[in-house]
Parts: structure tokens; C-alpha cells; sequence
């Protein structure tokens, strides 16, 4: 949470600021009718997720880092694009929306006993729960927009904007790494040394099935 608020500094707009803090201090789902899903700690916080085309499986992701991550690639690369091309992205919309994007994931999914990540049963998923938020906490619509779009061209809301567009990608891009990056850990914890020893009771084995 620290870090978060101190990247929620970071925006000049004092309002837009301050209603980040807010955000970030308060999570919350303000319709009656949510208010009976648990809240799961932001330190926690994880969801399961998957690339189709890779043969990995489910890999968990960490809430909490994938927004630190996230949300510092973003004011990098708004230096980066300036610097370079003169386009002068809306940083502040950029940080808001980063900070903002995936903390409703709280609401979507809990840890159970064993601390085993399990949906806690919302109907809806975390990027409709942050925007019907954002909007009820009269987040300003550029912000919102990008949050609506994270998903990409494929998705209900295409980015519309170069702040969006530039968010949507960047959103990917450590999707992936960390896709790959946990992924590769899961894999080499699941390896099985198998010794000398082991070969010749399977040996064994065979041979009396024989």
C-alpha cells in the first residue's frame, strides 16, 4: 500500500490525486447489493490466469506487484514517448488507471484455508466492478476509458485514445513476463529426479508384469 500511495504522488492534478488516495484507502464496492463478497487483503490479492497458446496452464499472478509494475513502466514510457516523439502523454490518466485497473480483483477472488487462490462468486469480473466504481467516485471519463479498454480491441470497450492504446500494451507486455517468468518457477518445482536406484525398481516392476 505504501508504494502505492507513493506512486499516486505522482499525479499532478491534485483532485484526480487525491481521489487515487481515496481509492486506495477505501476499497470497497459501493452498491448494496456486492457488499456481501468478502474482501480479500491487498497484499494477498491474486488471480489466476492463463495464455491460451502456451502449454503452462493456469499461473497465479500477484495483485499487488503486477500494479507496482504496471504503473511504473507506464510513467516510464510516457518519458520515453516525449523524449523521443514529442507526444506528450496524459500521465496523470496513465497513473491513475494503473493504480486503479485490477485492485477490484480483491472482490473476484479469495484465498481459502490453505491459501489456495478460489473465486469468491461476484458475477462480474473486475474490470466492469472497478469501472461502475470509478464512475460512481466521479473518476474523470479518461480515466475510466483506459480502465474500460485494458482489455484491448478484442474486448467490449477498444482503447480510444493513445493513453489507452499505449496502457492496453503495456498490460500485456508484464502479462506475459510474468505469465512466463512464474510459469517457468511452477515447471521447475514440479521436475522429478528420478536415481539409479529408482530405474532398476521400475525395472523390476516391468519384469514381473511381463
Amino acid at each position: 500500500m505504501k508504494e502505492l500511495l507513493n506512486l499516486a504522488q505522482k499525479i499532478d492534478n491534485l483532485a484526480l490525486r487525491e481521489k487515487v488516495i481515496d481509492f486506495l484507502k477505501d476499497l470497497r464496492l459501493s452498491s448494496k447489493d456486492f457488499k456481501k463478497y468478502p474482501k480479500e487483503k491487498l497484499k494477498d490479492a491474486g488471480s489466476v490466469f492463463l495464455i491460451p497458446t502456451s502449454n503452462l496452464g493456469p499461473v497465479e499472478r500477484n495483485v499487488l506487484k503486477h500494479t507496482i509494475a504496471l504503473t511504473e513502466l507506464c510513467i516510464k514510457t510516457a518519458d520515453t514517448f516525449e523524449k523521443n516523439y514529442g507526444l506528450k502523454l496524459d500521465r496523470d490518466s496513465l497513473i491513475a488507471a494503473s493504480i486503479t485497473h485490477d485492485l477490484m480483483k480483491i472482490f473476484e477472488y479469495k484465498r481459502d484455508k490453505k491459501g489456495e487462490l478460489e473465486p469468491t462468486g461476484v458475477m462480474l469480473d473486475h474490470t466492469m466492478l472497478a469501472v461502475a466504481e470509478l464512475y460512481h467516485r466521479d473518476f474523470p471519463e479518461d480515466v475510466i476509458h483506459i480502465v474500460a479498454s485494458h482489455f484491448g480491441e478484442n474486448g467490449p470497450t477498444p482503447p480510444r485514445s493513445f493513453e489507452a492504446l499505449v496502457f492496453h500494451h503495456l498490460d500485456t507486455l508484464v502479462s506475459i513476463i510474468e505469465y512466463y517468468n512464474e510459469g517457468r518457477k511452477k515447471m521447475s518445482q514440479e521436475i522429478i529426479f528420478i536415481t539409479e536406484e529408482d530405474l532398476k525398481k521400475m525395472g523390476e516392476k516391468a519384469e514381473k508384469f511381463k
